[in-house]
């Protein structure tokens, strides 16, 4: 619903050159309006000429963009390339310009509301993704300083200082231009302040040299994935060099920790992690999904005084004795979000998994037991453990060999309470596959099932939600991975980093099995 003002900033903002014109005769108060209007029909003209004379302190797409009293859409996962582009241009042509209308009175710009999507809505259907926004900013950055050099502009540029608050994304392809920009950044007047950060597809060497940088004292959310080579010792230097007071969420690089490679000298090296991550006091996030930490888990998560409320630890080849852990520990009952995928919960602990849902019960909303080997059998276990977590609003099974008549029924109990369920991923009901198929499904047979046989039992289960006025969760069955927007960016530079790192081992490997060969040539004819 649009208020009777931001119908006349529409009007306003689609006249053409003469509202760019009339803009210093516009009162400051009226700017956010123009602002959210002139991003919604994406006139791109008067977005830049907006930010060029802004007259507020704060430029906060938050809440220029979010919900507002006269239009209450969100526009904020309109990561719309014409207008974004738009807004940093206006802000260089802010900080070159003398003063206009307004005095100049910006300090601070936080891109950090953008959210990337799949299915982009602007009338452009161009998006200007994460990493791309880093890419443009940072140059942007660059191109400000060197315009400063030229006789005519404005003493006020020199005067001028702004801070930029941005979820950064770094990789080897634009490293060497975000490194550059962060070096010079005592004198730009534009301040990048990296909130989000991720770095994929780096060397060590890189990732350490950028993350000094880029003020770290500012950084939330700290995402290493992929290609970056980080294990249990480099993450030591990390954290002990590092200062990262208000860091909320770190994410770890698949393989990250590994006790199989801890020798007898790093004993207690996962402990020593454990007391530098307790000194992030606003740690409340942890993303561990492909390391192992058989038996060790006690001594990473035991030192932390704030309770984890988001953790991941799929794939970890967690035993009896770390869930049993977990399941007693300060962090079960905070947390939100939880992923244990990846391990064969009613085979091996059952009883301390029923005991983990129900201490997390008033808090958790997420849980994904993927790939988990529950069957029809282990249902009753399953609903049983799952009955007490009411607040839950996202379930993720998939992977799991279930048939259709233990889905009908776990369906039934979900749509007979859970009111905050919104979403469920659907496993494809195992006869929908050949009877000779085995569990965890091979990426060969993943895709091969009945699909027709699927829409019928998948039509069955919408029609138990739906029965119960439930027909609004979402249910999918996203066998490929969901959604991930800066795997989606920057998908040829993984492939490439990734294929390099085969090709390395490959070329180890074979090295290895020529000296091998050339050492029993060499024995023989000693012999």
């Amino acid at each position: 619903m649009k208020s009777l003002q931001f119908f006349a900033a529409e009007t306003f903002t689609q006249s053409g050159s003469s509202a760019v014109e009339n803009l210093n005769c516009v009162p400051f108060n009226l700017y956010p309006l123009l602002f959210k209007a002139c991003y919604l029909h994406e006139q791109a003209d008067m977005l830049r000429a907006l930010v060029q004379t802004w007259p507020l302190p704060e430029l906060n797409l938050q809440r220029l963009l979010g919900k507002t009293v006269d239009y209450q859409m969100d526009l904020t996962s309109r990561t719309c390339r014409l207008s974004l582009e738009a807004i940093l241009a206006g802000l260089k042509e802010y900080v070159l310009s003398p003063q206009s209308t307004y005095a100049k009175n910006l300090h601070v710009v936080d891109l950090t509301a953008l959210k990337d999507v799949e299915c982009q809505t602007c009338p452009c259907q161009s998006t200007l993704g994460r990493w791309a926004r880093t890419q443009l900013l940072t140059q942007m950055c660059y191109e400000t300083m060197v315009a400063m050099q030229a006789s005519d502009v404005s003493q006020l540029a020199f005067e001028t200082t702004i801070d930029v608050c941005l979820n950064g994304f770094i990789t080897g392809r634009n490293y060497e231009l975000v490194a550059q920009a962060l070096l010079l950044l005592r004198y730009c007047p534009l301040k990048l302040r990296f909130v989000g950060f991720r770095a994929d597809s780096l060397a060590l060497k890189q990732l350490f040299y950028v993350l000094r940088l880029a003020t770290p004292e500012s950084i939330t959310k700290l995402e290493i994935v992929h290609n970056v080579p980080l294990e249990a010792t480099h993450l030591e230097v990390l954290l002990s060099r590092l200062e990262l007071p208000k860091l909320q969420s770190l994410t770890l690089p698949a393989a990250a920790l590994d006790v199989r490679r801890l020798g007898s000298d790093d004993d207690d090296l996962l402990a020593t992690i454990g007391n530098l991550l307790a000194q992030l006091t606003a740690l409340t996030e942890l993303y561990l999904g492909f390391s192992t930490l058989t038996g060790h888990l006690r001594r990473l998560l035991y030192p932390l005084n704030t309770p984890l409320q988001c953790l991941e630890l799929a794939n970890c080849c967690l035993n009896r004795v770390d869930m049993t852990y977990l399941s007693n520990s300060l962090h079960s009952e905070y947390l939100v979000r939880l992923d244990i995928s990846g391990h064969n919960i009613f085979s091996y602990f059952s009883t301390a998994f029923h005991k983990l849902l129900s201490r997390c019960a008033a808090s958790l909303a997420s849980l994904a037991v993927e790939e988990c080997d529950i069957e029809d059998q282990h249902m009753d276990a399953f609903i049983n453990a799952l009955s007490c977590c009411q607040a839950l609003e996202e379930l993720k099974l998939l992977g799991n060999p279930l048939t259709s008549a233990a889905l009908r029924r776990l369906f039934s109990t979900l749509s007979a309470g859970f009111p905050k369920l919104r979403y469920i991923e659907l496993p494809v009901p195992r006869e929908c596959y050949s009877e000779d198929v085995t569990y965890p499904l091979d990426d060969s047979v993943l895709l091969q099932y009945n699909r027709e046989l699927f829409q019928e039992v998948r039509g069955q289960l919408m029609g138990i939600l739906a029965g119960a006025g439930r027909g609004s969760v979402e249910v999918c069955t996203p066998l490929m991975g969901a959604y991930d927007p800066d795997i989606n960016e920057t998908s040829n530079e993984l492939g490439v980093s990734m294929l390099k790192s085969f090709n390395s081992v490959i070329g180890n490997f074979v090295d290895t099995i020529t000296d091998i060969d050339n050492r029993r040539s060499q024995t023989q004819k000693d012999n």
